[in-house]
C-alpha cells in the first residue's frame, strides 16, 4: 500500500493537527507493508520528525496556497506516485484521485457559532461536510467530536473511527535552565492554549484576580498566541491596576520551556468552553502538574475526579476549586495511569492500522 500524508501543517506554527500527525505516523511507519509519502514544503522539519527508512518518502510541496495545493498539487502527486490512500485533515482535494482518509478533529464552529466569524463558518461547513461524506476512511479524535459529526452531517456513527490524541515524547530539558528565574516566577498558575474567546481565559483571569492571588505572591502564566479577536479578555486586563497587570504573563515559549513550566507550576487550569479533544490537560497529567480542568465537550471523556473538574460557565465553582487545589492539590496517582493508558500513541496507531487494513480489503 502507498499512503500519502498531507503534512503541510509542519510548515507553519505548531498546532494540534501537527501533534496528531507526528504522534500517529511516528508509530504507523513501523508497518513495513505500507510505503508512506509525507508531503510538505519544509522538508527538513518533516524529515527530523519521521526520519529515514526504506518505507518513508518525502514529497516537496511548492507552498503556493491551499487552493492550488488541493486543486493541483495533490492530484498530481497522487497520480505520479500511484498513491492508494491519501490522508487529509478536515478538507480533501477538490476532486478525488484515490481513496481518501479524512480526520475531522472538531466542528466547534458549528457548536459555538458566536465564537467564529461568519465567513469562516460558511466556508468550513461546506468543505468539511463534503470531505467527510466523501471519505473512504473517516476519523475523529473523541467521542464528542464523532457525535457532532453524526449530528451535523448525518453520517452514521459506525462509519467514523476514533483515533484519539496523546502527547509527544518529553524533550530533553537542559538542567541548567532555571525556568522560574528565566520568566521571573515564584508561585504560579499555568494555562496553555491559543488566546481566543472559546478558550475562556477571561474566567480564569477573573478568578485569579478576585481570589486575591497576586497579593499572595502568585502569577498567572498564559502560554499561547493570539488567534481570533479576544477583546473581552484584553479589555478586562487593561482595566486592571498596573500592580495586578504585572502578575499576569502572556508568553509564547519553545516546547522544552513549556514542559519545564508544566513541571514547575503550582497548578494547571484549562477553562475552555469547548474542545474537539484538548491536549494540554493530558500534557499536564503526563508531566506531573496538578490539574483543574473544564468538564464539558471532549474534556468530559478524560474521566477525571470531580475535585479537579469544573463547569466553565460557573465562575464561583472555578474560584472555589482553584482555591482548594492551590492549598491541597489532588495527587495525580489517583487518575494519571488510567488517562495515559487510554491516550497512548501506540494503541491509537494500532487501531488506525486495523481500520485501514479492513477498508483496503473491502
Amino acid at each position: 500500500m502507498k499512503l500519502l500524508v498531507d503534512a503541510h501543517v509542519f510548515d507553519g506554527k505548531y498546532q494540534g493537527t501537527r501533534t496528531y500527525l507526528e504522534g500517529l505516523y511516528t508509530h504507523m511507519t513501523q508497518h513495513q507493508d505500507i510505503d508512506f509519502f509525507f508531503a510538505a514544503q519544509n522538508m527538513e522539519v518533516v524529515k527530523n520528525v519521521f526520519g529515514e527508512a526504506d518505507n518513508v518518502h518525502y514529497v516537496h510541496l511548492n507552498g503556493e496556497g491551499r487552493l492550488k495545493r488541493l486543486a493541483v498539487e495533490f492530484p498530481r502527486i497522487i497520480r505520479h506516485n500511484a498513491i492508494d490512500y491519501a490522508h487529509f485533515q478536515y478538507i480533501s482535494p477538490l476532486y478525488k484521485t484515490c481513496r481518501e482518509i479524512v480526520t475531522v478533529h472538531d466542528l466547534l464552529f458549528m457548536d459555538f457559532p458566536h465564537f467564529f466569524p461568519a465567513i469562516y463558518r460558511l466556508k468550513n461547513e461546506f468543505f468539511f461536510r463534503r470531505s467527510a461524506k466523501r471519505a473512504d476512511v473517516l476519523l475523529s479524535v473523541s467521542d464528542f467530536s464523532r457525535g457532532e459529526i453524526v449530528r451535523h452531517f448525518g453520517i452514521s456513527k459506525d462509519k467514523i473511527s476514533l483515533t484519539y490524541n496523546s502527547i509527544l515524547p518529553v524533550p530533553q530539558i537542559d538542567d541548567y535552565i532555571d525556568i522560574k528565574k528565566l520568566y521571573g516566577l515564584n508561585k504560579f498558575v499555568l494555562t496553555v492554549s491559543r488566546l481566543e474567546p472559546r478558550k475562556n481565559h477571561i474566567s480564569l483571569l477573573k478568578a485569579f484576580i478576585e481570589l486575591g492571588l497576586p497579593e499572595q505572591g502568585y502569577k498567572l502564566v498564559m502560554v499561547g498566541g493570539k488567534d481570533l479577536e479576544n477583546r473581552i479578555l484584553f479589555d478586562y486586563y487593561e482595566s486592571l491596576p498596573s500592580k495586578l497587570k504585572k502578575a499576569v504573563l502572556f508568553i509564547q515559549v519553545p516546547f522544552s520551556h513549556l514542559v519545564a513550566l508544566y513541571k514547575n507550576a503550582d497548578l494547571f487550569v484549562f477553562p475552555s468552553f469547548g474542545e474537539g479533544f484538548g491536549i494540554p490537560p493530558i500534557e499536564a497529567i503526563a508531566y506531573g502538574c496538578p490539574l483543574l480542568c473544564s468538564n464539558v465537550t471532549a474534556m468530559a471523556e478524560f474521566d477525571l475526579p470531580d475535585e479537579i473538574t469544573f463547569n466553565p460557565y460557573d465562575l464561583e465553582e472555578l474560584k472555589k476549586k482553584l482555591r482548594i487545589q492551590l492549598q491541597h492539590p489532588l495527587e495525580s496517582f489517583f487518575y494519571r495511569q488510567r488517562v495515559l493508558d487510554k491516550y497512548n500513541w501506540q494503541k491509537i496507531a494500532d487501531r488506525f492500522y486495523d481500520v485501514l487494513m479492513k477498508n483496503s480489503n473491502e
